[in-house]
């Protein structure tokens, strides 16, 4: 083989044999380049090898638990009240005890007094108030449709077209308010006010009759 022509084994170049060197890349001698490339493969396997063991051993390691990795400790929810104890605990209250309706009736209505009733449209009537002044005697009705009416009456007279007068009214505050014309009969505060326009004819207090 010392007079045969060789191969470079890094450039793969044949030499001629009586140079001993590669005319090439000017290597060393085959034997002793063959030499080198075998110990650059087993230094190369050898890095392989504790690369590999490296990759097992870190793969073989534990991994640390998912709880323990996090910074925050774990969050566990509070228990609300369940609905049932919230409605048996309001079932456990006694509630207030509801006011009879059946001892406190309300007042029987009055029928309208017959001198007025027989004036009013169908001739009958709930009486709203009955009182009287020094001079007259004042009826307020409803009719059973929901109208109300003033009826003014002289005392100490027989009804008549002469001695009383009836006239539509309405509710005003705590009293009633009738229209005739330019005079008007206000019932408020106890008293009958009859005026026109802005003069007052008369103010007199209501006594309530019956």
């Amino acid at each position: 083989m010392a007079g045969s022509p060789w191969t470079c084994a890094q450039c793969g170049a044949v030499n001629d044999p009586a140079a001993r060197r590669c005319g090439t890349c000017a290597s060393l001698a085959p034997g002793r380049a063959r030499v080198r490339a075998l110990w650059v493969l087993l230094t190369l396997m050898l890095v392989a090898g504790v690369a590999v063991a490296g990759v097992l051993l870190f793969a073989g390691r534990s991994k640390p638990a998912p709880a323990a990795s996090g910074p925050f400790p774990e969050y566990t929810t509070p228990a609300l009240p369940t609905t049932k104890t919230v409605v048996t605990t309001a079932n456990a209250l006694t509630p207030p005890a509801t006011p009879s309706t059946s001892t406190s009736a309300a007042p029987a209505e009055k029928p309208c007094p017959g001198d007025a009733a027989r004036y009013l449209p169908g001739g009958a009537g709930t009486a709203l108030l009955v009182a009287q002044t020094a001079k007259s005697l004042i009826t307020v009705c409803k009719t059973p449709d929901g109208r109300v009416f003033y009826d003014g009456q002289a005392r100490g007279q027989a009804a008549s077209d002469d001695t009383h007068i009836l006239l539509p009214a309405e509710a005003a505050g705590d009293g009633f308010v009738a229209v005739n014309g330019d005079y008007r009969y206000t019932i408020s505060g106890g008293r009958l006010v009859v005026s026109a326009g802005s003069e007052v004819l008369s103010d007199d207090a209501l006594t309530p009759v019956g």
